[in-house]
């Protein structure tokens, strides 16, 4: 009685050497999946920098041609005004003509308060003092101003 077991070992080692093939070839699958993910983590990381560096250089360039703003116009405003606005903006012209085309980077408050304020001016037959009440420093400049009457003009 005895069993002839070659098929029976026949489909036991067909089981196993199949059994190795798959498992070579998903561990072959393993590997090349790693080293493929390996290099992409690489090529990511490099174009990662890639990017940093360009956003730098655009970030330089931006500043660099930053746009930059200048005073347009002065706009004088008197308050209870004693004369025509006209005569006042005349009288004044020279001090609101240095600060048009300035750049508003380069105009300081007390640069502008400083040069208004406490000037004399004479209007017509009378001589005023020019006291700055309000500045705002914008590509349109509004000074606002208060003209103290301090007596008749000498004429010569």
């Amino acid at each position: 009685m005895s069993r002839d077991l070659r098929p029976y070992a026949g489909l036991i080692l067909g089981g196993v050497l199949g059994s190795a093939l798959v498992q070579a070839h998903t561990w072959n699958t393993r590997n090349t999946l790693l080293t493929q993910t390996r290099l992409s983590q690489l090529d990511a990381q490099h174009w990662r920098q890639e990017s940093l560096r360009l956003r730098d250089q655009l970030a330089t360039i931006n500043r660099a041609n930053a746009r930059k703003t200048y005073v347009q116009t002065v706009n004088l405003e008197v308050m209870k005004s004693p004369v025509p606005l006209i005569d006042v903006e005349a009288a004044l012209e020279p001090y609101t003509e240095s600060i048009l085309g300035v750049s508003l980077n380069d105009v300081k408050l007390a640069m502008v308060f400083q040069l208004f304020n406490g000037r004399r001016i004479v209007l017509g037959d009378h001589i005023y003092r020019v006291e700055v009440k309000a500045l705002l420093v914008s590509p349109d400049v509004v000074i606002l101003l208060h003209l103290a009457h301090l007596g008749r003009a000498q004429r010569s």
